[in-house]
């Protein structure tokens, strides 16, 4: 399984989301759930290509500890920035659905390596 696997898979799973919370979005008479997941997809996305290229600089240079703690950090600050969009902008971002926006590439890793294991 590769990173670009991931990705495809991830909209899939993505727009089965983003199903759900526009039904919850609707029914409570708020598009902060929809745009709430909608800016968590976009952070893990983002975060994954973080990931993508520590891991491309740690196999291409070895040991670069500063720059693999420097893209964690900035991970992590990524990760802080939605939160903080979510908790400064509540009336258009629910913090709820950023979170479980925030799984949506780990659900499909998750579901790509079950698949996998299946298919042997």
């Amino acid at each position: 399984m590769n990173e670009k696997d991931v990705l495809k898979q991830s909209v899939k799973v993505f727009i089965g989301g983003l199903i759900i919370f526009s039904i919850v979005g609707f029914v409570l008479k708020q598009i902060s759930f929809p745009l709430g997941f909608i800016l968590g997809y976009a952070v893990s996305v983002l975060s994954f290509y973080i990931i993508i290229v520590m891991s491309d600089v740690i196999l291409k240079m070895g040991q670069a500890i500063r720059f693999v703690v420097m893209m964690f950090i900035a991970k992590m600050l990524l990760y802080i920035a939605g939160f903080m969009l979510a908790i400064k902008f509540d009336d258009i971002f629910n913090l709820i659905s950023v979170f479980f926006g925030y799984f949506v590439t780990k659900i499909t890793i998750n579901i790509l390596g079950y698949i996998k294991q299946i298919g042997r």
